[in-house]
């Protein structure tokens, strides 16, 4: 398999493979002991590591040669419809225990969803239907389109806004109800919402590799 190691590739292959191990390890966490938190946690995780992986990879080559190029063009690896979806139910199963998805809930994956269906469009359109370049007649990765990179950075600003809010409650809920409640606040849940994942260090202009 083509992978060209420089600085930029070899970097972000160590953020990529960290993310995917402990991904898998949280996910074997959350099974074993069936805590949903580990679960959402670990997909949170694995879709950090799909989102560098268009610049790991690109930076390794495979914006050059052929098939790597279509691979990243059709595969939809940056989810970020998806992001700020996980991060928020992440945060309720964390804090509530006894929280379960309903029918309702279902309806936050829908952009994410549709995201998937247009591109299930632009691979069957290019490589089914006309046999040749339409969509990506321009050879720019959809994933880094701008419309798309700012959509989802409003999506995962959102979320954020949305899981902070769930945690006050939560706090307030807790604080009334509850002698001991410094030791069930999760603090380090808002300070490292507002610390990290406030900007989301998101480019709006993004450039394949």
């Amino acid at each position: 398999m083509l992978f060209g190691f420089g600085p930029k590739s070899s970097i972000l292959l160590i953020f990529f493979s960290q993310g995917i191990v402990f991904s898998f390890l949280l996910l074997k966490k959350g099974l074993d002991h069936g805590d949903r938190a580990n679960k959402w946690l670990s997909l949170f995780l694995l879709l950090c590591a799909l989102y560098i992986s268009p610049f790991m990879l690109g930076y390794a080559g495979w914006y050059s040669r052929q098939p790597y190029r279509d691979i990243l063009f059709y595969l939809p690896l940056q989810q970020l419809f998806l992001m700020g979806p996980v991060l928020f139910f992440y945060t309720k199963s964390l804090l509530n225990r006894s929280f379960r998805m309903t029918r309702y809930d279902w309806v936050h994956f829908v952009p994410a969803f549709l995201y998937l269906c247009y591109s299930l469009v632009v691979f069957v359109t290019d490589k089914v239907v006309l046999g040749e370049y339409y969509f990506y007649e321009d050879q720019r990765d959809k994933d880094l389109s701008l419309w798309y990179q700012i959509a989802g950075l409003i999506s995962m600003l959102l979320y954020l806004f949305l899981s902070l809010k769930y945690y006050d409650h939560y706090k307030r809920l807790t604080v009334q109800t509850v002698s001991f409640a410094d030791q069930i606040l999760f603090k380090w849940i808002k300070r490292y919402f507002t610390t990290k994942f406030s900007p989301f260090r998101i480019q709006n202009k993004k450039q394949n590799p």
